[in-house]
């Protein structure tokens, strides 16, 4: 008997036959594909993840990155900055996800080498951010530590991902690896004496810092300079 469907945590039903990055899209942007959740595909394995974002140590994080990156952007009018639910898709690198942030600057909207694009030959309107964006960005959770940090940074890189900021800020210390493309694989961007991190793409140095808000809880701040 063949398999028509592989369920993840009784919510997620995968189609048996989503082998390949275009059955996953096609799936992507049909009415059964699950409303909540993370579903990614990399290098012909599906990634699901269904757990809520922590909200001190994620959905925070991701808020003031959005916010200081987009006034920051719009302000020298570098280009444009995507959030999570924006659809990326690299057919060199097999790779098809939501970011948590994207950045695709001008430059390479209008050259081409990323564009937005729609899909299937009846929709005119974009869904899909195709080609390599400039910058990506992913928060770390406890259900995507080897995703984030092992099969995104290499299909990123294989994505032609001028840079890939990974941040985890589950602990103590927030660990901000602004990681930026040599011949081989990312390379960490070394802190200077303040904890500021160079991005090439920006040409600006960065860091995150942390404190408590008046309920104890976590609030964050993109520095730049």
């Amino acid at each position: 008997m063949s398999i028509a469907s592989v369920t993840f945590e009784g919510q997620v039903c995968v189609p048996a036959d989503v082998y390949t990055l275009d059955k996953f899209r096609a799936w992507a942007h049909s009415k059964d594909f699950p409303e909540t959740g993370k579903i990614a595909f990399i290098g012909g394995v599906i990634e699901v993840e269904m757990s809520p974002e922590n909200l001190n140590a994620h959905n925070k994080v991701k808020a003031e990155l959005i916010s200081r990156l987009v006034h920051f952007v719009t302000k020298i009018d570098l280009g444009e900055v995507l959030v999570d639910g924006a659809f990326l898709v690299n057919e060199d690198a097999g790779v098809a996800n939501e970011p948590d942030v994207m950045f695709c600057s001008w430059a390479s909207l209008q050259s081409g080498r990323v564009r937005y694009a729609p899909w299937g030959k009846k929709s005119t309107q974009p869904t899909e951010v195709v080609g390599t964006p400039d910058l990506v960005v992913e928060i770390v959770s406890d259900s995507s530590v080897a995703k984030d940090k092992v099969r995104l940074r290499k299909a990123y890189f294989d994505a032609g991902i001028p840079e890939y900021w990974l941040i985890d800020a589950r602990e103590a210390a927030i660990d901000f690896h602004l990681l930026t493309r040599s011949r081989r694989g990312y390379v960490a961007a070394a802190a200077d004496r303040e904890g500021y991190r160079l991005s090439r793409v920006f040409q600006r140095r960065f860091r995150l810092v942390r404190r408590r808000n008046r309920l104890g809880g976590a609030a964050y701040r993109l520095q730049i300079r």
